[in-house]
Formats: structure tokens, sequence, C-alpha cells
């Protein structure tokens, strides 16, 4: 497991928080999306963007899922020693059982970010 440090901005810049997200290689999908606890999606009040809509996702071992998601709702930036990836729009993915952030693979490979060592939680940052 690949622990980053993260900052979440809306998109239109009103709020933001840094915590930790989890790189997951299981999280798929077609455009940068980001996986956050209730609480968090309070704390950035997103529900001033509007009504989240119902979005149904396949997991890794074939489920049928529903979530509800902001679309395109913030931006997505990972902090270094050295330097600030991002910002990545991406969406947001509510999940009311989960206590961790979740970054998928697309929002990864937007964010430069290489995982070398699954196991081990080894990576780099692209140039």
């Amino acid at each position: 497991m690949l622990r980053l440090r993260i900052r979440i901005e809306t998109i239109d810049g009103s709020r933001s928080i840094e915590d930790v997200g989890i790189a997951n290689s299981g999280f798929i999908g077609l455009e940068p999306e980001i996986l956050m606890p209730v609480d968090i999606v309070k704390k950035l009040n997103l529900h001033l963007l509007g009504e989240p809509e119902t979005y149904m996702k396949i997991t890794g071992d074939g489920r049928e899922v529903s979530f509800l998601r902001y679309r395109e709702s913030v931006n997505v930036y990972v902090l270094t020693e050295d330097r600030i990836e991002g910002p990545v729009k991406s969406s947001v993915l509510i999940t009311s059982g989960g206590r961790y952030i979740l970054l998928n693979d697309k929002l990864l490979s937007k964010l430069n970010i290489l995982l070398i060592d699954f196991g081990e939680g080894d990576m780099v940052l692209q140039r």
C-alpha cells in the first residue's frame, strides 16, 4: 500500500484539505476518480456544487456497486518533499462505510505517479 500526502481542492478553489491518500492498484476507471468518506465530502462542502449523481461502478471482482458522485468537482495535488504535482481535475465518489481516501489508476497516472513495488509501497514521480 502506498500512502501519499495529497491536497484536495474544490473546483472553484473555495475549500481545500490536506490528508493522506492511498494509491490503489485495483481501483480502475475511465477518468480520474477519488473515493472519499462522507465526512471529508462534508468538510469540502461539495453539496454547494449541487446534487450528486448516482453512479454505477464495476469493482475489481466483477460486482456492480452504486456510488454518489460529484463529477469533475475537485482538483487533486500530490505533495512531496521537493515538489507538488497537480492539479488534476477529478470526480469524487462518496463512501459511507470507508475511512480511507483512495486514488484510482487514471488519477495516479495524471499525477505522474509510477508504482515500482506494490508490496513495499515504493514509487517515483515521473518528470
